[in-house]
């Protein structure tokens, strides 16, 4: 079984990048009233504790979404995400919320949320948090996989992410092949894609 877990890495310096350019693509999207799918491969739990275990064992969100926290300036783009961050949380900042939760704050009514996850208590934790949004709909399963069925969306428009944990290294081939499929079968829509390079 897979032993990675976001919740020690949430809301870092990666989360943050990831999830600014994931706020101006879906804002992107939204310029038209067309509606349109959002597609998440390995979505996570959805929400996560910045109090708890997992993230006070590291600490990284102190040097990511904590040094946004009390800003007062920001570029516009990043202070619509910051301020979405705000309102998962009343004063302090103790909850992140993962790329569906930030997605879930952005689409509007007629836009659908599809969410890939593998992890099984990530899964059912995912399915708690957006039980009643219609929108929403999780999916327990291989991201990979599960993709293929789902492009090209009804509506010809979307945003797929793409995120796997990189546990298995595999995933690096795996990314690289699900895109190019992912591309021949909705090729006007935006792919995201996290895929780190790291030195050997």
């Amino acid at each position: 079984m897979l032993s990675y877990r976001h919740g020690f890495h949430a809301g870092n310096h990666g989360d943050v990048l990831k999830h600014w350019v994931q706020v101006l693509c879906l804002q992107y999207l939204k310029q038209k009233d067309k509606p349109f799918f959002y597609i998440d491969t390995h979505a996570g739990a959805g929400m996560y504790s910045l109090t708890g275990p997992y993230a006070k064992k590291t600490g990284e969100a102190s040097q990511g979404i904590g040094r946004l926290w009390d800003q007062k300036k920001l570029p516009a783009g990043l202070q619509d995400y910051v301020q979405i961050v705000k309102q998962c949380n009343k004063t302090k900042l103790v909850h992140y919320p993962g790329s569906p939760s930030i997605a879930a704050e952005l689409l509007r009514e007629d836009d659908r949320l599809r969410l890939i996850e593998m992890h099984g208590a990530d899964s059912a934790t995912l399915q708690k948090h957006l039980a009643r949004d219609r929108r929403a709909k999780v999916v327990e399963g291989d991201g990979f996989v599960e993709l293929k069925g789902l492009l090209p969306p009804p509506s010809r428009r979307g945003l797929v992410l793409m995120d796997p944990s990189y546990e298995v290294k595999t995933d690096y081939s795996k990314v690289i092949k699900s895109i190019n499929e992912g591309l021949k079968r909705f090729a006007t829509g935006q792919f995201l894609v996290w895929y780190p390079l790291i030195n050997s």
